[in-house]
């Protein structure tokens, strides 16, 4: 039981960092492009604007992602609830796997529409200024 329980702890984690991390970038992101927190990629840090944009809309898209996976990863440990700690742990590397992949989709998403709404020197294209 213990082990189902750390399982069950460790599964709910990466969801609930992504929720609370999404929240923090959507209301109120770093005020001050760094290199040491914040959604931090060559295109974000071109520019404020850029910065902005880019923390807003990664931390919409980590909040969405964070509550759609917090249920399937509690639903994957409540299959195995009770079962021995073999399965247990397969079925919670799984559900590690499946959401460590899932975190990255955001990032290529987010620089996909950095690059659709600026310039390569971080200026916005004319249609959407």
């Amino acid at each position: 039981m213990w082990f189902w329980v750390f399982m069950l702890i460790n599964n709910m984690a990466l969801p609930v960092l992504m929720i609370v991390f999404g929240q923090i970038f959507l209301k109120h992101p770093p005020g001050q492009i760094n290199g040491f927190y914040g959604y931090r990629t060559k295109m974000s840090r071109l520019n404020m604007d850029t910065w902005q944009y880019a923390h807003r809309y990664f931390g919409r898209l980590w909040l969405r992602t964070g509550w759609t996976l917090l249920p399937f990863s509690v639903f994957g440990m409540v299959c195995v609830y009770g079962k021995n700690e073999n399965r247990i742990g397969i079925v919670g590397a799984a559900v590690l796997v499946v959401q460590v992949t899932v975190l990255l989709i955001p990032i290529a998403r987010t620089e996909k529409e950095l690059k659709k709404i600026f310039e390569a020197d971080g200026t916005r294209k004319q249609s959407y200024k």
